[in-house]
């Protein structure tokens, strides 16, 4: 189909073959309508910003709402997440300091426990005395074959005299220890001293039976210390007011005192770990301290005494200036003195006997520790004056 061509006079031309239309609204209504619409228009412009402008408002809300709650449920979660953490660090807090707390005890129970178990001299030194009165009581051993020499200090404010003094004490010194037999054969409370003639008289209403077989050494050790801490000169027996009792086996009418020398020391063998250890000389004596010093590694199974030097104490030799008093104990190189307790008794027993045979210091050579219990091995050590010390109510 070709392709027309228009131009002005050709459009007229086809306009005026059109049918026609008459419109027959007035001028009128044709003006109010377009009035109402443009009114409408107007009106539609003006709503449209404001519907916009509310939607927006609405919006804000809605999103602030949401920030709002977003923001609260962080906080409360940060609340609770703080809460949380000031509970947890309470709780550490409280464990920390449970913590502590039980350091602290398990420190200060550690301490009491070293405490407890410290390395204390249990003999008596002469700096201890004072002007106090130095009292030895011969007590046997709960099995009755040894004599322990149990030492006490005491006030002595009235003035009374050794004698009295020590009938006053001996109540107090039976029973300070389980290993001690809590009879005492010739008992102070049966003496009556003579102060004239220096001697006590020991009044037995009837024989003591139950003394035991028991040998001259053990009973003449029993005696002669009483007599040597009274410091009496004899001791006498009388039955009913007549001279002589029966004591065990053997029947006796008077001891004169000789002083205790020359006597190696041991230890009791101690089934009781509360109680402390007990020196015990041994009833015969030694002709040298090498001798002592020699029988002081071995055991007496048969009296229940101990070895009070151990194996890891080896003496080699010793050197003696009696003039001086002065006693030089060299040990051999395989010797090792350790910290413990057992070296401190081998100490005290050496010292004891050192006593025992006149000597009034010790000076250890070749030590590989230079203190133990308080005992400085560089230095001369003075020896005690009494074993086993006891501490008693005055």
């Amino acid at each position: 189909m070709p392709k027309q061509k228009w131009n002005d006079d050709k459009i007229k031309l086809v306009l005026k073959q059109m049918p026609y239309i008459k419109d027959e609204r007035s001028p009128e209504f044709i003006f109010r309508t377009i009035q109402m619409k443009k009114k409408s228009e107007r009106k539609s412009r003006r709503i449209m910003p404001v519907l916009a402008t509310v939607c927006t408002l609405m919006l804000l809300f809605v999103i602030s709402q949401s920030f709002f709650d977003s923001n609260r449920e962080d906080s409360f979660k940060r609340e609770s997440k703080m809460a949380d953490n000031s509970a947890e660090m309470k709780n550490k807090s409280y464990d920390i300091a449970e913590t502590a707390e039980s350091e602290n005890y398990d420190m200060t129970d550690e301490q009491g426990e070293r405490l407890t178990t410290s390395l204390i001299p249990s003999a008596i030194y002469e700096d201890e005395v004072g002007k106090q009165e130095l009292l030895t009581y011969p007590i046997p051993d709960k099995n009755v074959q040894v004599i322990v020499p149990v030492s006490i200090l005491v006030e002595n404010p009235n003035k009374l005299s050794r004698f009295d003094l020590y009938v006053e004490n001996v109540k107090k010194v039976i029973g300070v220890n389980k290993q001690l037999s809590s009879y005492f054969p010739i008992s102070p409370e049966m003496f009556a001293y003579d102060l004239k003639d220096d001697y006590i008289e020991v009044n037995v209403k009837q024989g003591i039976s139950n003394f035991g077989s028991h040998s001259e050494d053990f009973f003449n050790t029993m005696v002669q210390q009483q007599l040597q801490t009274i410091g009496a000169k004899k001791m006498e027996f009388y039955t009913d007011g007549k001279l002589g009792a029966v004591l065990g086996n053997r029947e006796e009418t008077s001891i004169e005192y000789k002083p205790l020398e020359n006597r190696a020391y041991f230890l009791l063998e101690n089934d009781e770990q509360d109680d402390q250890a007990l020196y015990v000389p041994w009833e015969k004596p030694y002709d040298t301290i090498e001798n002592a010093f020699d029988a002081m590694e071995n055991n007496i199974d048969t009296h229940g005494l101990s070895a009070s030097i151990p194996d890891t104490i080896d003496i080699d030799k010793v050197s003696k200036d009696e003039s001086k008093g002065e006693l030089v104990v060299h040990l051999s190189n395989e010797s090792k003195m350790e910290e413990d307790q057992k070296t401190l008794h081998a100490i005290e027993s050496i010292l004891l006997t050192a006593k025992d045979f006149k000597y009034s210091t010790v000076k250890f050579e070749n030590t590989n520790v230079k203190e133990v219990g308080g005992f400085e091995l560089t230095k001369e050590l003075d020896v005690p004056v009494a074993a086993n010390k006891v501490d008693i109510e005055q």
